[in-house]
């Protein structure tokens, strides 16, 4: 169910760095299917920046952050930089889940942060952000079981 209007705005708002753009795309359908608002980041050094670009109150929830060509020393550094980075535009970074397709990434994050291992299956990404983000447990499936009668 794609949102729109004041709906759309009440959605929970997902920032996706991803540079792949057929992961770009799947994430983007996935989750506005699933009833979230998206934005895309070109990368993750795009994500460094569209704190200081956004709007005030366009706050998201969430960062899905592709962290696939770092090591995993390289990527604990990028998300250190990149939590300084938006404190200095005045603003905590949210929630984040690491995309990646490295298991020394995964090992080495996974104790501290949300981390996701390439190839993942749509339903692993969309239970995880469900877990990570606070309140936001299906939003497009609350209208959509009031909506159908039981089995009879």
């Amino acid at each position: 169910m794609l949102l729109t209007g004041k709906d759309a705005l009440a959605a929970p708002h997902i920032l996706i760095a991803e540079n792949q753009p057929a992961i770009q795309d799947l994430l983007r359908w996935i989750l506005q299917l699933a009833g979230y608002r998206t934005t895309m980041c070109v990368d993750r050094h795009a994500a460094l920046t569209w704190r200081e670009q956004a709007l005030p109150g366009d706050d998201p929830a969430l960062l899905l952050l592709d962290l696939s060509l770092l090591c995993a020393t390289e990527a604990a550094d990028f998300l250190c930089h990149l939590r300084a980075k938006w404190q200095e535009a005045g603003d905590v970074l949210p929630q984040v889940i690491v995309l990646t397709t490295s298991t020394q990434v995964r090992a080495e994050l996974g104790t501290r942060e949300h981390v996701l291992q390439k190839p993942f299956h749509v339903r692993e990404v969309l239970a995880l952000i469900r877990r990570v983000i606070p309140g936001a447990s299906r939003p497009a499936e609350s209208s959509s079981r009031e909506a159908c009668p039981p089995d009879a």
